[in-house]
């Protein structure tokens, strides 16, 4: 058994200094956090959000009516493979970035699949997006779900539901939603309050207090939940680059997420940003950042860290990949390279645009996916 040192641990989000603890073998780091980051809310097939140079909406609902995508989200997401590919990249990029728990839209099974090409993965939460649209259906969610459930149960994933939004899904959609998710005793995820209040709405739909479910609200720039026993995923990067405004403090807010990680990274990515947003000290951004998305889902977290040759600083203002990961005691990344095919975060970052640009090119309109990647990434950067 050797030692595990590092000169400033925080260990969630409570600082330790000349930390010391058993590690399966000798090391000593600058800085080490205890769990490792969580991304609370992730669209693994999303490889364009329809951001523009100049452009603001007013909130999801004008987003979703009048954006111009370069690509079809619906045949994208019905290509297993591609969609598979996608998520797997969005997986690895989480590794190589420090994120240790993913919660994960989109298509499930094409998200399960990539999480079983992986022997070494973040923890994941598995939330197919449902709306009543063709692509988003109940009916087409229910195939899959079956064929997930065999996951749960091991430490390293959950089910769960994301209805996309109250608008976008009838009632009697929400309440099968739920009863599929009651079933496997899962969670229930929704966009809400994005750019206009629904808290009135969500309460129509579900009730008051006590639910039969874990509910976890996404966003909720216009909507403090915390009054009905219910804390919010905060994305202020998405926010700010689509409405040009979020939250300004952790009120209401338990855990962030990322939203387009191929696009914009994960959640540790983020932390420049959060730090500009937010009112909040920089430990309670980092304590939402890291063990507050464990809490949120209620997934377990021993043996999740991250290690850093940078110090604490460094790590929350300049975007510093981990040298070190470690998920559930098993290493994942060392010396800032997968244990698993010894890729950097460069060959990762590479590989996602050969895959943006294989959906381009198949259900695209001729968009290049450097220019894409790029324009997504400098209004990303401009607002960090």
């Amino acid at each position: 058994m050797g030692l595990l040192e590092a000169s400033v641990a925080v260990v969630h989000g409570k600082v330790v200094e000349n930390f010391r603890m058993p590690s399966a073998e000798d090391a000593y780091y600058e800085t080490l956090i205890i769990p490792g980051f969580s991304d609370g809310h992730a669209h693994p097939q999303v490889v364009d959000g329809g951001v523009r140079e100049g452009r603001r909406w007013s909130d999801s609902y004008d987003w979703l009516e009048r954006r111009e995508l370069a690509v079809d989200e619906v045949k994208v997401r019905r290509d297993l493979e591609l969609s598979k590919r996608l998520a797997r990249l969005t997986l690895l990029r989480g590794l190589l970035e420090g994120t240790t728990l993913m919660a994960l839209t989109g298509r499930l099974l094409a998200n399960v699949k990539a999480l079983l090409s992986l022997k070494h993965r973040p923890r994941a939460v598995l939330l197919p997006t449902v709306m009543d649209r063709a692509g988003w259906t109940l009916e087409e969610v229910r195939e899959d779900y079956a064929k997930a459930s065999y996951l749960v149960g091991d430490g390293m994933a959950r089910m769960g539901i994301f209805v996309h939004s109250l608008r976008l899904a009838k009632e009697s959609t929400v309440r099968e939603a739920i009863s599929l998710a009651a079933k496997s005793g899962a969670v229930l995820g929704l966009h809400l309050g994005e750019g206009v209040s629904e808290r009135g709405r969500f309460l129509e739909v579900f009730g008051r207090p006590p639910y039969s479910i874990r509910i976890v609200p996404v966003h909720c720039i216009d909507d403090d939940m915390s009054s009905l026993g219910l804390s919010c995923v905060a994305c202020p990067a998405t926010n700010v680059m689509l409405y040009g405004r979020t939250r300004r403090d952790l009120s209401g807010i338990s855990a962030f997420g990322s939203d387009w990680p191929l696009l914009l990274g994960t959640t540790p990515m983020h932390l420049p940003l959060m730090l500009r947003a937010f009112r909040d000290s920089p430990l309670s951004l980092l304590r939402s950042a890291t063990v507050g998305g464990y809490r949120l889902y209620n997934v377990p977290h021993d043996g999740d860290y991250v290690a850093y040759d940078a110090s604490l600083e460094e790590v929350l203002r300049e975007r510093r990949p981990p040298s070190l990961v470690v998920v559930n005691e098993e290493v994942a990344v060392r010396e800032g390279r997968l244990v698993e095919g010894g890729y950097a975060l460069s060959d990762v970052r590479k590989a996602v645009e050969e895959a943006v640009k294989e959906a381009l090119d198949l259900y695209g309109n001729g968009h290049s996916a450097s220019s894409l990647l790029r324009e997504h990434e400098e209004l990303f950067m401009r607002w960090s």
